[in-house]
């Protein structure tokens, strides 16, 4: 083999430089030159070629070599050894092994070398074949050919979709993944060139169709899995940057749901029915208004037709139920439990009769509860030990506020009786409201400062109403509805079941690559939060079936058992002087095998593939 420089010129009079390593063949009508792989340009000087050249063809031959060579060639070497050695499994004939049909294929025997026998080209299959295997089952090729995407694209798609569920990261970082460490492009067998703005268009492809895709997706989950869709979970969440994104209109600083109020913000909202399928999702800025989100779901779900039943239930936290929108979920023909705005209710309002109380799934925490109807709507005062402990912290942290508040108003008071200090009554009037400004509490107070000729003579402060009922709602909360027909424990199951979607922001943070987000202007920073929620359609299907089969990992044990499952490149010398590379899976480990099963996949992603070769410099057809 040899290596030589090619000039080829592309339209405009330009031209660039290629290498390619050529091999000499025998055929009938004499020697013949043929390539063997392009190289792209070697950065390597000439008189170094050779030396390349023959180390290629030394891996090739799984020879090993006396001296020592140059690092940065053997790197070099090693690399299109690996390629040329894959292009020509590539075009091996596959066979399928593994328990499926192991028993067809006859035996073949040959001598070896097992002092020769290498492994290389190791690459993970486990978790990628169970993306794509659900990805196959909702028929997401279709889907984006439906929206005329090419071939190309979507491949790109689902190789973005796949390595955000498998590795998540930046199209660089899933580049460098795709290519040397996942097998997601042998299960794809798509041959496209892999560079990360190939996989930044598409995300931004994807996102330009993100109604239309997650509408099919949505259909296909509903039709595999007889999804009932008679409640729909509407929350938000956002998500931080840790850099300016001064490029970007969407990012703005608000409250952060994971107290990074000094990075800036961009909101997600989704919609997902009881068993946490996503129905659609929307990007806001990060400091939208709550309730203001809401429309704009409602208007998107009335154009999916027939995408619930008709008895639809939205269930939603108290940020989003204004007055407002609970008329607009009216309007709209949809039943409504959710969280009420209003803390405080007079005292008669509710039954005198004990609380009813039910035990939560978890065993241990109870829920106490009293439900009152009227003509439209029914109220039910819950009141949790679980919430109570939860806000036990928080009680604590407000008592010291209110303690240290009464501490400064009692200096402040002290000091109109001494001497030399300020008693004008503005500047009283000043202070006190620094104090309520620094401490945030000044609201639970009334405070009265008495004067006489423009100096404050007294100040008188006692906790409010507001702050007793403050006190007394520790731990409790109201539901409304109007659905009538639901029984107290029934509303609260609803209300609780928002904890699915709540899940599907946890998975989507901490499982599926949603942060980091690594982009700085606004569409490609959308765009990735929209290929996380596709990753996430998949995922939910994944999940379900493992749920409804006994299986309740989450999805990173999943990936983590899935791991180790690879496939490899086995290389060995023959005693009549050639080379047998062999393409395989690993077997499954037992935890594998159970997956697979509960997925109704197959346990061998890819089928065998053998080649065999002289160790001289012709290249062998594929072995039959």
């Amino acid at each position: 083999m040899f290596i030589r420089e090619k000039i080829k010129k592309v339209n405009g009079g330009k031209s660039y430089i290629q290498h390619q390593l050529i091999e000499s063949i025998r055929t009938p009508s004499g020697p013949r030159q043929q390539i063997v792989l392009n190289l792209g340009q070697l950065s390597l000087p000439e008189e170094k070629w050779k030396t390349l050249a023959n180390c290629i063809e030394g891996f090739l031959a799984n020879q090993k070599t006396l001296f020592p060579q140059d690092p940065e060639i053997e790197a070099k070497a090693r690399h299109y050894a690996s390629q040329i050695r894959q292009e020509r499994l590539d075009r091996a004939q596959e066979r399928i092994t593994g328990g499926e049909s192991a028993g067809e294929e006859p035996a073949q025997y040959e001598h070896v070398n097992i002092n020769s026998l290498i492994t290389n080209d190791a690459k993970t299959v486990g978790a990628e074949h169970v993306a794509i295997s659900q990805m196959n089952e909702y028929g997401f090729d279709k889907i984006l050919q439906g929206l005329d995407f090419t071939d190309d694209q979507i491949a790109y798609s689902k190789m973005l979709i796949v390595g955000r569920m498998v590795h998540p990261g930046s199209e660089r970082d899933t580049v460098r993944w795709l290519s040397e460490t996942s097998g997601a492009g042998e299960l794809l067998d798509s041959g496209v060139k892999l560079y990360d703005k190939a996989l930044h268009r598409a995300a931004v492809l994807l996102w330009e169709n993100h109604a239309a895709i997650e509408q099919e997706l949505s259909k296909r989950a509903r039709e595999i899995f007889s999804l009932k869709e008679t409640v729909i979970l509407y929350d938000l969440t956002n998500t931080y940057f840790e850099g300016s994104k001064r490029g970007s209109k969407m990012a703005r600083r608000y409250k952060s749901k994971e107290s990074r109020n000094d990075c800036p913000l961009i909101t997600l909202s989704l919609t997902v029915d009881e068993e946490g399928f996503p129905k659609q999702s929307k990007v806001f800025e990060g400091n939208v208004s709550e309730p203001g989100t809401l429309k704009d779901i409602l208007e998107g779900l009335k154009k999916e037709d027939g995408m619930f039943s008709n008895d639809r239930t939205i269930v939603m936290d108290a940020g989003v139920a204004t007055e407002e929108n609970i008329a607009l979920i009216r309007k709209s023909g949809y039943k409504y439990v959710v969280v009420s705005r209003k803390k405080s209710f007079e005292d008669t309002f509710w039954p005198e009769t004990d609380e009813e109380k039910i035990m939560l799934s978890d065993g241990k925490t109870t829920l106490g509860m009293k439900l009152v109807r009227t003509e439209e709507e029914a109220f039910l005062l819950c009141h949790s030990e679980a919430k109570e402990a939860k806000e036990a912290k928080e009680k604590s942290i407000l008592s010291l506020k209110e303690q240290r508040f009464e501490e400064a108003l009692s200096a402040i008071k002290e000091g109109l009786e001494k001497p030399k200090r300020q008693k004008k009554y503005d500047t009283i009037i000043e202070r006190i409201g620094r104090l309520k400004e620094r401490y945030k509490v000044g609201n639970l107070y009334t405070i009265k400062v008495e004067q006489t000729d423009g100096k404050a003579t007294d100040i008188k402060f006692k906790k409010n109403a507001q702050a007793q009922a403050k006190e007394e709602a520790i731990g409790t909360y109201v539901l409304r509805t109007n659905r009538l027909d639901l029984s107290g424990e029934e509303i609260s199951k609803l209300h609780r079941s928002l904890s699915t979607v709540e899940e599907s922001f946890k998975t989507m943070k901490g499982n599926l690559g949603l942060r980091p987000n690594f982009h700085h202007t606004d569409t490609p920073t959308i765009a990735h939060v929209h290929v996380t929620v596709l990753a996430y359609h998949i995922l939910a299907g994944i999940l379900k079936k493992l749920r409804t089969a006994g299986v309740h990992y989450n999805w990173n044990t999943i990936r983590n058992i899935l791991a180790t499952h690879i496939r490899v490149t086995t290389t060995m010398n023959t005693k009549d002087g050639c080379v047998i590379d062999v393409r395989t899976c690993t077997a499954p480990t037992e935890k594998q095998h159970t997956i697979y099963n509960k997925l109704q996949i197959k346990h061998t992603p890819l089928g065998r593939k053998n080649i065999k070769s002289p160790m001289k410099t012709q290249r062998c057809s594929a072995e039959k």
